[in-house]
């Protein structure tokens, strides 16, 4: 072979490799640093002003799959709620999730998903029972995501009773909650989607009409997170004295004020615009409600009611020399056991 030819096939195969290694025509997977800057400060502006969402099958849809039970936990009725089975007993699951999570996402709200943060559970052990207390998986789901959010779908996809031909319809209602108090803050609620669609799979039917009823349901959310933002996350606390101990809430505090005076101060200091509402007093159990605590650290970490007992945990045993022990299992649910004086 001549020089000539072989010179002029080197240049076209150096040629060929520079085009195919060449971001300018933006074709490449790896991203040029310009992308990876923008990508950066958008995902901090989504991060500030936009909550965590976390979808959820609904306690109805999973009672109908059989994926739900009543357990009595020391004489109270609780819900344990299987989610790896459900995705099991019902295929298009999976698909449905991953199409409400899409329309949300595409709007610029982060998503924590479901399945992964249950793989994430399996694979740290969380679903052990600790210190003797069991927790309801959505308990650790919630605990370990943090979600803002949580987006809960149930969905009915049936044969049409009025058409001879095998085709489905589709009801559906997607509610949003509040992750903290598990206040409902907005709903979307649809009847026989897909009548005049003959071919319509139950994730694209789904898909398809979320898109078109989703912007007063996003609204409502975000005027709920502003909310939040301004005054506070709301939460519940309550104190109760172990039965064992010798510590009642009306005793006084180091000779100075009684205990249940002192958390009515620490309260006061504690909430955004000092807001909690008392609802019980007694000598054994103290229960607030609609405790409004800050929604981050000051180095922009999530808090949570757990975060929040634990600082009154601590200022209490400094100031009062009160022993307690966090027994916080929701992010909304605060709850101290008072063990006795150290």
């Amino acid at each position: 072979m001549k020089p000539t030819i072989i010179n002029a096939i080197f240049l076209l195969l150096l040629g060929f490799i520079v085009s195919c290694g060449s971001n300018n025509n933006n074709t490449s997977l790896k991203p040029s640093e310009n992308d990876a800057k923008k990508l950066e400060t958008e995902g901090s502006a989504i991060d500030q002003n936009n909550p965590t969402l976390m979808v959820f099958p609904s306690d109805a849809l999973l009672e109908r799959l059989g994926c739900i039970s009543q357990i009595e936990n020391q004489g109270t009725v609780c819900y344990s709620r299987d989610f790896n089975k459900v995705f099991i007993q019902d295929s298009e699951l999976k698909f449905v999730v991953a199409s409400v999570e899409e329309c949300f996402s595409k709007i610029g709200y982060p998503m924590e998903n479901l399945e992964q943060q249950l793989k994430q559970i399996s694979n740290d052990n969380a679903m052990d029972a600790m210190e003797g207390v069991s927790k309801d998986a959505r308990t650790i789901l919630m605990n370990t995501a943090r979600p803002d959010f949580i987006i809960e779908i149930d969905y009915d996809y049936k044969q049409d009773p009025m058409s001879r031909n095998p085709k489905k319809i589709l009801n559906y209602i997607i509610t949003a909650l509040d992750a903290y108090t598990n206040k409902s803050i907005a709903s979307v609620t649809r009847a026989d989607v897909g009548k005049g669609n003959e071919n319509g799979s139950l994730a694209s039917l789904i898909k398809a009409d979320i898109t078109a009823n989703i912007a007063d349901f996003q609204k409502q959310i975000k005027e709920r997170f502003a909310d939040e933002l301004a005054n506070g996350i709301e939460i519940t606390l309550r104190m109760t004295t172990d039965e064992k101990a010798k510590f009642n809430f009306s005793d006084e505090c180091l000779g100075s004020t009684n205990y249940n005076d002192w958390i009515n101060d620490w309260l006061k200091k504690n909430t955004i615009k000092s807001t909690f509402k008392p609802v019980k007093n007694t000598d054994k159990e103290m229960k607030f409600t609609n405790v409004r605590i800050k929604p981050k650290t000051t180095n922009g970490q999530r808090y949570s009611a757990f975060d929040f007992a634990n600082d009154l945990k601590n200022d209490f045993a400094k100031a009062c020399g009160a022993k307690a022990t966090n027994r916080t299992q929701g992010i909304g649910d605060a709850y101290l056991v008072i063990s006795g004086l150290k």
